[in-house]
């Protein structure tokens, strides 16, 4: 029955996104921005499901940002071919740097993955002939598939929104199946699982190229649709602004992306008004948030469904 309404019900909401957002360009650029935070996010989520949290992953859309727009710009390489180079960049440099460091635990993961972003933005500084140095790189070209191209705020709000709800679903459905759950039972466990035949090291690295992957298609989405790159847009404050995100959202759910930055993207702008408590303002609504729902905003809705007006098939059976 759930099936049967999910899908009537999803497209439903889309509409109403997009009747609210269309109309108004800032509004719709929240959301765009939005959606393409959840893209970012879900690459640092599938290496936080498996019991690894990376500070590092601005790097990975560095480097897919960078080799797509270089492509494009420089070289007049279509947009579906640079992205797939941009990718695969990411992807290998995600490999070849997990597998050194995929036995490092806890803390030191974090600041060897800290440490490679900020290498990775002083060397994109150390090259301006191909880089554009500090003064980045514009005029990108714009997301072209065919004889499809995107034009307009209003048309990347149908695209990112499509987008990063079909991802979200793909990544929940991946952990409902074998290899999805040996993500979870490392997480949960390593040494129990390394104990069942589960060769950990192996499903930690995979998660971190998979993840250095969807992250680095973030970073393109990000470039392209801004139209300009420069290091300082791949700086240790998206990495934190991220990876908070991540934790407000629900890091053991695979809506936690989608809810962290629906929630988040949008809240700098709200507290605009605050003007110099500003960041003041963000950082107790972040901690308020942090005590109230530790799991995350996610937790909101295992509480609703448990809700003593939801009846579930059991008790509706012993009624």
């Amino acid at each position: 029955m759930k099936r049967k309404i999910l899908v009537p019900v999803v497209a439903l909401l889309l509409f109403f996104i997009y009747k609210f957002a269309a109309g108004n360009v800032f509004y719709a650029h929240i959301l765009v921005m939005a959606a393409i935070n959840t893209v970012l996010i879900s690459g640092i989520s599938l290496v936080a499901r498996t019991g690894r949290l990376s500070f590092g992953h601005a790097a990975f859309a560095a480097i897919s940002a960078y080799v797509c727009a270089i492509l494009t710009t420089t070289y007049g390489v279509s947009w579906t071919l640079a992205a797939i180079a941009g990718i695969s960049a990411a992807a290998i440099v995600a490999y070849l740097l997990g597998s050194v460091i995929v036995k490092c635990r806890g803390v030191y993961f974090v600041l060897v993955t800290f440490a490679f972003a900020e290498f990775i933005r002083l060397a994109l500084l150390e090259f301006p002939s191909v880089t554009g140095g500090a003064s980045g790189l514009s005029g990108i070209a714009p997301l072209s598939i065919g004889v499809f191209t995107l034009e307009g705020v209003n048309q990347w709000l149908i695209f990112s929104v499509l987008f990063c709800g079909v991802l979200t679903f793909l990544i929940n459905r991946f952990f409902k199946t074998a290899s999805g759950k040996e993500y979870l039972s490392v997480n949960d466990n390593p040494d129990l699982a390394e104990s069942t035949g589960i060769n950990v090291a192996s499903v930690q690295l995979a998660s971190f190229v998979a993840g250095g992957a969807i992250t680095g298609f973030g970073g393109i989405l990000m470039s392209t649709y801004i139209e300009f790159i420069s290091p300082e847009s791949f700086n240790i404050h998206l990495s934190i602004t991220l990876v908070t995100m991540l934790v407000i959202g629900g890091v053991n759910s695979s809506w936690g992306p989608l809810v962290g930055a629906i929630f988040l993207t949008p809240l700098p702008e709200i507290l605009r008004g605050a003007q110099e408590y500003q960041h003041l303002s963000y950082g107790i609504v972040l901690v308020v948030i942090l005590m109230m729902r530790p799991k995350g905003l996610v937790s909101v809705f295992s509480s609703l469904s448990s809700a003593p007006f939801v009846f579930n098939k059991k008790e509706k059976k012993n009624a």
